[in-house]
C-alpha cells in the first residue's frame, strides 16, 4: 500500500494532498461562492439591504422575471449568473403568467420577498440595475424584447 502524501496548511496541520480534479473542483466552488458573494454584496450595496434581504430580494425578483421569460432566454440569464443563484432559483416555483404586467410583476415579488408593492417595485429596480450591469447587453436586450412596455421600462430605466 502507497503512503498518502501529505502537505501542511497554514497553521502546520498535514492535510491530504489534492488530485488535478479535486483541486479543479474545490477552485471552482471557490470561485463560485466568491461570485455569489460578491454579487449579493452588489445588490446590498445598490438598495441599502442587509446581506440576507440582498439575497432574498434577488431570489423574488429573478425568479417572478423568469416567469416571464420564455425558457431559452431564462437559461441565457441564467448562464451569466453566479451559479450558487441557481440552487436558490431551483426551489422557487415557475407559475407562468405570460401577460404579467409591471403591477402583477411587482404584487408578486412582493408576495416572494415579504414586502409591498411599493416597495418591490423599488427592489425589483434596484435588482433590474444589478442584472443589467453583470450580463451581456444583447442578453440585456433580449430580455427587454420580451417584457411588456410598462414592465421593460422598468427593466431598462432603473438605477
Amino acid at each position: 500500500m502507497k503512503p498518502m502524501k501529505h502537505t501542511q496548511d497554514t497553521a502546520g496541520a498535514a492535510q491530504p494532498l489534492l488530485g488535478a480534479t479535486e483541486r479543479q473542483a474545490a477552485r471552482h466552488a471557490s470561485r463560485a461562492g466568491t461570485t455569489f458573494a460578491r454579487f449579493v454584496q452588489r445588490v446590498a450595496d445598490a438598495g441599502g439591504y442587509s446581506i440576507a434581504d440582498a439575497k432574498r430580494n434577488a431570489v423574488a425578483v429573478i425568479a417572478t422575471l423568469e416567469e416571464r421569460l420564455p425558457i431559452r432566454e431564462v437559461c441565457n440569464l441564467e448562464a451569466q449568473l453566479p451559479t450558487r443563484l441557481d440552487s436558490l432559483l431551483a426551489f422557487e416555483p415557475l407559475n407562468g403568467l405570460p401577460a404579467m404586467d409591471r403591477a402583477q410583476f411587482c404584487e408578486r415579488v412582493a408576495a416572494r420577498a415579504g414586502v409591498t408593492s411599493a416597495e418591490a417595485e423599488s427592489v425589483a429596480g434596484t435588482i433590474f440595475a444589478v442584472l443589467r450591469s453583470l450580463i451581456a447587453g444583447g442578453e440585456v436586450r433580449h430580455v427587454a424584447d420580451r417584457l411588456p412596455e410598462d414592465l421593460m421600462e422598468l427593466w431598462s430605466n432603473s438605477r
